[in-house]
């Protein structure tokens, strides 16, 4: 049913892999998608792919303040770097040699939007067409896909100070999975009032490395950006015995996943002068911005 909808979208739709280390030496990594919108390479993904990023600036802080410290009046032994402080970070956008830039990060929405410095526009044959909020409706059918059930194992060269993929990570393997589109939920206007904080939920979760990936139709047109997972209870709990004999009660819960409406995603894009593609009455698209 969506095999022509996920080839369409695997054409625009790309992995971006984080990477961080911190100051016990760790080296961090994780997945997660994006989708290119036009040929002058903007993109988007989810705002929480950039929350590693705020955390590594603000612990730069905290480290300058340190060894400025540590410089001027010597060794405090009660002064003393955290562990978890991230020191190197790093962003790997599908391809090397491509960096986010002009970058517009909500994370009340959940959404960030920027453009890849270094992006040539023959490196994606097909761009994707946004459905026009009047035909989205409960009931409907829908698919997304990203890049879930991947190790996306970095390591960090000292010498180079760089972060490097692991062998055999790549090349990285779309995963789709379908549902319905099961309600709107509407979460109130944004702090500024300019947005609404509109979200599809769908009848499937989402999983991570899908974050920032489509959710679309079966004509491959995108409705919503997967941003999270939500848990429903079902109001059943029962009695169950683990395997260590003890008996434990089990609530259960449905996941179901919630994307960012493609009506909140335009108004964005509009504000901001970004071309798209959107879906006409007469089922072909024309272009906005």
């Amino acid at each position: 049913m969506f095999a022509d909808a996920c080839e369409k979208a695997m054409r625009f739709t790309r992995p971006v892999i984080i990477s961080s280390r911190t100051v016990d030496g760790k080296t961090h990594s994780g997945c997660a998608a994006f989708i290119v919108l036009n040929r002058d390479g903007w993109i988007m993904t989810a705002g929480h792919v950039f929350q590693q990023m705020i955390k590594y600036q603000e612990d730069q802080k905290k480290i300058k303040d340190i060894d400025e410290i540590i410089s001027s009046e010597g060794p405090h032994p009660n002064l003393r770097k955290d562990p978890s402080w991230i020191t190197n970070h790093s962003f790997w956008w599908g391809q090397d040699n491509l960096a986010f830039t002009d970058g517009f990060i909500d994370l009340e929405l959940d959404i960030a939007i920027g453009r890849l410095e270094g992006f040539r526009p023959e490196m994606i044959s097909e761009y994707p067409v946004f459905k026009d909020p009047a035909n989205i409706r409960p009931g409907t059918s829908l698919c997304r896909i990203g890049f879930p059930f991947i190790e996306s194992t970095t390591d960090f060269d000292e010498e180079q100070k760089r972060f490097c993929i692991r062998q055999g990570v790549l090349p990285m393997v779309f995963f789709p999975n379908d549902g319905i589109h099961t309600r709107n939920v509407y979460m109130g206007k944004s702090r500024n009032g300019e947005y609404d904080r509109l979200y599809i939920e769908t009848s499937t979760p989402g999983m991570r490395g899908q974050s920032g990936g489509p959710i679309f139709d079966r004509n491959g047109c995108v409705a919503a950006m997967q941003v999270r997972t939500a848990h429903l209870p079902l109001g059943f709990a029962p009695t169950i015995i683990n395997n260590k004999g003890e008996s434990i009660v089990e609530n259960q819960f449905l996941n179901v996943g919630l994307g960012l409406h493609v009506k909140t995603i335009m108004k964005l894009l509009d504000d901001k002068g970004i071309k798209y593609n959107r879906e006409s009455d007469d089922q072909g698209f024309r272009i906005v911005g």
